[in-house]
């Protein structure tokens, strides 16, 4: 896939994504719909938070890091996103059962900070012949 169809892609996923968050948030009446009325919020956020850091975070990594590969800013970028978005989404489902505070903030970051750590340690690192 090139990085133009990419862009658009993910673009275009996160207008979607972002629509049906205000569409639900319009027009889901939270008492009647349940548990799936909470999902679909839930996942519509995660999904347009997902999408548009990803894409700030990789235009961000194009104008800092101007001779790193394209396809490795793209994935960090990526899963970067992922998990802040799950940190986001996470914080408030806790908030909204009442279960948010200062030490469940603190393990959410903690534990992706060490999912962050793991992936970084699993990188290959370019072998340099002399």
């Amino acid at each position: 896939m090139s990085l133009r169809a990419y862009l658009t892609l993910m673009a275009f996923g996160t207008i979607v994504a972002a629509a049906t968050f205000f569409l639900v948030i319009y027009r889901v009446d939270p008492a009647a719909a349940g548990a799936l009325g909470f999902t679909l919020l839930y996942l519509s956020l995660f999904f347009t938070v997902c999408g548009l850091v990803s894409i700030l975070a990789f235009l961000v990594r194009i104008a800092v890091h101007r001779d790193e590969m394209l396809s490795r800013l793209v994935g960090l970028s990526f899963r970067q996103a992922v998990l802040f978005s799950a940190l986001i989404v996470g914080a408030l489902a806790l908030h909204a059962h009442a279960l948010l505070s200062w030490w469940n903030s603190l393990l959410m970051v903690a534990a992706v900070t060490v999912i962050e750590f793991i992936f970084i340690s699993l990188e290959r690192k370019p072998n340099v012949s002399q």
